[in-house]
């Protein structure tokens, strides 16, 4: 399953103009745009064409992903893969499904991320979403915690170039780890009927802890007005709660 994903930016894809979507986190994984993220439909976000101001310290793109998933579910870590090591993501390793990933970035700057949609009963015969396949809710649902955590992230966005980058990495999974309830929420509660209400003091958290299932995956991917990209990524180890790796990589976008 995919991420909840926060970003910023502003961006042209090849698909064309830039379109701006605001997506609520869910079941498995969402996206939220804080500011402004273009797409098309079955086409991933180019980063080098990201429109910037190109002043010293800016950022193209600020992104930060959460992975909520099975805790027993087999994936990698992050690394470089594929025929040229063009492609950094973790990859799913359940049986019969190795090889996929739920978010990943290429060196030559294409960025996607997979996201699954919360319902009580699932559609094994339901057709993929494409790029639009980007919350766990219709395009601009507006989830409580979705809007709880674009203020969040937002704030800081907004402090960005203030802060050495260690600190902004710091600041965005601080955000990604906010296990505070937004409840009251009909919104969510109604989408997910029965099957969101044993879990939905958990559910309704930026970071998910239910048993046996939730947060286990935090990305940050920071894309500098020069291309350089700073991939970060805080994963959950052994199904141990108690028990996290970080690794950090980083590249200049080729052109």
């Amino acid at each position: 399953m995919p991420p909840e994903l926060l970003c910023a930016g502003r961006c042209v894809c090849q698909a064309g103009a830039a379109q701006a979507w605001h997506c609520p986190p869910g079941q498995g994984h969402s996206v939220w745009d804080a500011v402004r993220m273009p797409l098309g439909a079955g086409t991933p976000v180019d980063v080098q064409r990201c429109e910037d101001s190109a002043t010293e310290g800016s950022h193209r793109l600020i992104l930060a992903a959460n992975r909520d998933e099975f805790y027993s579910r087999p994936s990698k870590l992050a690394d470089f893969w594929g025929n040229n090591n063009e492609i950094l993501s973790g990859l799913d390793m359940e049986e019969g499904k190795e090889g996929g990933t739920w978010l990943g970035i290429s060196t030559r700057g294409k960025l996607a991320a997979l996201t699954n949609y919360l319902q009580p009963q699932l559609d094994w015969q339901a057709r993929g979403r494409g790029t639009y396949g980007l919350s766990n809710a219709l395009l601009e649902t507006p989830w409580r915690k979705l809007c709880f955590g674009k203020q969040l992230f937002l704030e800081a966005v907004e402090r960005s170039q203030a802060l050495p980058k260690d600190m902004l990495i710091a600041s965005l999974l601080d955000v990604l780890n906010n296990e505070e309830a937004q409840l009251p929420d009909p919104a969510i509660e109604d989408q997910g009927g029965e099957y969101v209400q044993p879990m939905l003091s958990k559910y309704a958290a930026v970071c998910v802890r239910c048993p046996g299932y939730g947060t286990r995956t935090n990305t940050i991917i920071l894309v500098d007005a020069d291309g350089h990209v700073t991939f970060t990524e805080r994963s959950m180890m052994n199904k141990d709660l108690s028990h996290w790796e970080t690794r950090t990589y980083e590249f200049t976008l080729q052109s």
